[in-house]
């Protein structure tokens, strides 16, 4: 098994993470941290662990989480391959659990554990519930299920899911494979923001399934809060706050990547159906950028320029679709 974990200015967090991937785990696997940030001698961050014949540093210059992703799978011969950041926490078993669910669901493409909150400012886990999978809406907003919840067992049984966080996700390589658009697995055009979204998409529409296993726990230390399964209309002020605190690059690529989701992955059967919803949160989302935030608006050139490439994409992902669209409908779901 293949571990994969970007860092970009926070690579001192590994000292608290390395050491359990480290420990307990399945006898085959292999472990490389990708630094996205010259400035961090990650060597240094890590300590012993860098010694483990298992660890592997690769230095990527100044970069981003899909391109490091996508250097670490062709760098890598694991079956299965894990992406976190260095937030990410993992319980002892997490990698055996996810194993042995692999092994027992030869369909999944991807799966993600139960992943609960790290509270970085206490150094302390908490019993919030950060992830337990994702839904889709008929907005084409892709919510995370159980955020914000306390953890009293509502989520512990395995589930099959539209799609899985970025937090801690695990995919079989040969789902990887047979979603690769050149030699590109993650869109590199995303930068920030979503990848997570499109590749668990784009696995799901090859045939693929996508499970939540519960047994598997981790802790995410999430500096971004979303609502959860609060609706746009029904929290705008924690929206309005969730929003203040992106920064300018965030909102940008937020905005940008939805629209490359969709122009990538959409069917017309359920655009057409949902266009109504699709086009009110849109417009929400342009409304309030242009009100609170007019600069965030560069991520209409931005995604004009990039728009015969991602088409390209559009017509690979296309041509090794399995799912029919109408197969696809129930996992669109109804709320806002």
């Amino acid at each position: 098994m293949t571990v994969l974990i970007p860092t970009y200015r926070d690579a001192h967090l590994l000292q608290k993470s390395l050491p359990v991937f480290l420990q307990n785990l399945p006898e085959e696997l292999e472990v490389i941290v990708l630094n996205n940030d010259p400035s961090q001698d990650v060597r240094d961050c890590i300590g012993e662990s860098a010694d483990d014949p298992r660890v592997r540093i690769i230095e990527m210059g100044e970069s981003f989480f899909s391109r490091a992703a996508n250097r670490g799978i062709l760098e890598s011969s694991g079956e299965l391959v894990m992406f976190c950041n260095a937030d990410l926490f993992p319980t002892a078993t997490y990698l055996q659990e996810i194993v042995e669910f692999f092994d027992a669901h030869p369909h999944a493409g991807g799966a993600i554990g139960k992943v609960l909150r790290y509270d970085l400012a206490s150094d302390e886990a908490t019993d919030v519930i950060d992830t337990a999978g994702l839904l889709l809406t008929r907005q084409r907003r892709i919510m995370t299920r159980g955020e914000g919840e306390r953890d009293t067992g509502q989520y512990d049984t395995a589930q099959e899911v539209f799609a899985i966080d970025g937090s801690a996700m695990v995919f079989r390589r040969r789902a990887l494979e047979q979603i690769k658009t050149g030699d590109q697995y993650f869109d590199e055009n995303f930068v920030t923001h979503k990848e997570d979204h499109d590749i668990s998409w784009r696995v799901r529409l090859a045939g693929w399934e996508c499970w939540y296993a519960p047994a598997a726990v981790a802790y995410h230390g999430r500096t971004t809060r979303g609502l959860g399964a609060t609706g746009y209309l029904s929290a705008i002020r924690a929206y309005r706050q969730n929003e203040r605190e992106k920064s300018p690059k965030v909102r940008v690529h937020a905005m940008k990547n939805q629209w490359l989701l969709l122009m990538k992955n959409e069917d017309s059967f359920n655009f057409v159906r949902d266009f109504p919803s699709i086009l009110a949160r849109e417009a929400m989302v342009v409304g309030h950028n242009l009100v609170f935030a007019p600069r965030s608006l560069v991520a209409i050139p931005m995604t004009l320029k990039i728009l015969p490439e991602t088409l390209r994409k559009r017509r690979s992902t296309k041509a090794m679709q399995r799912m029919q669209p109408r197969a696809l409908r129930r996992w669109i779901g109804s709320r806002p």
